[in-house]
């Protein structure tokens, strides 16, 4: 069981706004109102942090600076060394792989990704537990691309959702319900995820992408009902690319899933960050219900060089369930910024590295560790301020990683 810490002990019914509440005042509030009756006064609620990030992208000199130039062999570790002991934290990762996997070794970046191999042993290594696969570059690969992608995550036991091989794994396996085994006991947790489309390359058969299809998408929800899990999360590829806000279409997608049930909406593609927005409902037990979404956690790995696209975030959603097999309540939430560093940039791209940091961390404590340039220095200072005053307009709360954090364990230096 990996560790993590609640802000609470004990959830119940609540009722507050969190669009415009900061998380510390939801806190006081949670733990002023009354509690519910329960079935069985020795059970203590089940607990579960589940944490979120952005587009994982494989441009061609990420590639090439993940080659070892002697063995040609490629290696990502160092991408997610700086995370790892952050993903460790939470019960179950989940990211958005917007690439194809390949091993013919004719490897390509933008505008079709085939990445190698490696690159999903090192997620796997650096603790992600699920990733989903519809997105617009799921058919960049084509058949075999779809194909050897999901060989590769079902071979080092990945579990993932969103494109399929054919009809009957669809039908089998989709929608996609996880089985949380937690020591108290038992949650489960359906995950459907979609995507606005796959730049006008047709998807070949047998194999299928979930596409965004408000009759289909409603469908699904009343077919996972059906299995009476505790929580419904939805993972949507949608809006448009480095907008700061999302689109109208956005907001009534998200609208339609509340309404039915889904209570977390996670969004990716615009490869920037766009709000993180809440809402306040009735629930069954007659109290109240948390809505959220975040219409999209920006990069998490990337080449991209457009305004705001060095930087992304890490979501992290504390969910209790207090009543027994009874649903999941989002009671506290927060993000990290994570900035995308490139190591020896100045360098030829065989010796760079691509490295995710989380930006708290280093912001003030860079050079007695990693030695980042004063001009890389001041990047990751104005990204982060840039996106703290954005998310602030929707009272979402950061949570500044600490370095003892980032470099429990003796994590090593990028050049060791």
């Amino acid at each position: 069981m990996r560790f993590f810490l609640f802000l609470i002990s004990l959830i119940s019914l609540y009722g507050c706004d969190t669009q415009s509440q900061p998380q510390t005042q939801l806190t006081a509030n949670l733990n002023n109102s009354p509690q519910p009756k329960q079935q069985d006064s020795t059970r203590q609620p089940l607990k579960i942090r589940l944490g979120f990030i952005g587009d994982i992208m494989g441009h061609g000199d990420q590639i090439v600076a993940a080659m070892d130039e002697k063995t040609k062999l490629y290696d990502y570790e160092i991408c997610f060394r700086y995370v790892r002991n952050l993903f460790e934290q939470q019960d179950f990762m989940v990211g958005n792989l917007e690439l194809t996997l390949s091993n013919k070794g004719k490897y390509t970046g933008y505008p079709r990704f085939r990445t190698p191999d490696a690159l999903a042993f090192a997620l796997k290594n650096a603790g992600f537990d699920f990733l989903v696969t519809a997105n617009n570059h799921s058919n960049d690969g084509d058949l075999y691309g779809i194909t050897h992608t999901l060989d590769i995550l079902d071979s080092i036991k990945m579990p993932h959702t969103g494109t399929f091989r054919d009809s009957a794994e669809y039908a089998k396996t989709y929608p996609y319900i996880h089985t949380h085994k937690l020591k108290e006991g038992e949650l489960r947790i359906a995950y459907l995820n979609y995507s606005y489309g796959t730049n006008g390359i047709p998807t070949p058969k047998p194999a299928i992408v979930n596409l965004i299809d408000t009759v289909q998408m409603l469908k699904d929800i009343e077919t996972v009902k059906k299995s009476k899990p505790h929580l419904i999360v939805a993972l949507v590829h949608w809006g448009s690319e480095y907008q700061l806000n999302e689109r109208t279409e956005q907001q009534n997608i998200t609208k339609m899933l509340w309404r039915n049930g889904v209570k977390v909406v996670i969004g990716a593609h615009p490869h920037v960050i766009q709000p993180i927005k809440t809402d306040t409902v009735d629930n069954k037990m007659g109290g109240k219900t948390i809505n959220y979404c975040a219409y999209s956690l920006g990069n998490f790995i990337s080449n991209q060089n457009q305004k705001n696209t060095d930087i992304g975030l890490m979501v992290e959603l504390d969910l209790v369930q207090n009543q027994p097999d009874g649903e999941l309540e989002l009671v506290a939430h927060d993000y990290v910024l994570l900035w995308r560093y490139i190591h020896n940039k100045s360098a030829a791209v065989v010796n760079r590295d691509y490295i995710v940091v989380p930006a708290a961390a280093f912001e003030n404590d860079t050079t007695k560790f990693m030695q980042m340039s004063a001009s890389d220095l001041a990047a990751m200072r104005l990204a982060s301020e840039n996106m703290r005053k954005h998310l602030s307009k929707w009272g979402a709360t950061e949570r500044k990683v600490t370095m003892q954090e980032v470099l429990e364990g003796n994590v090593k230096k990028p050049n060791e």
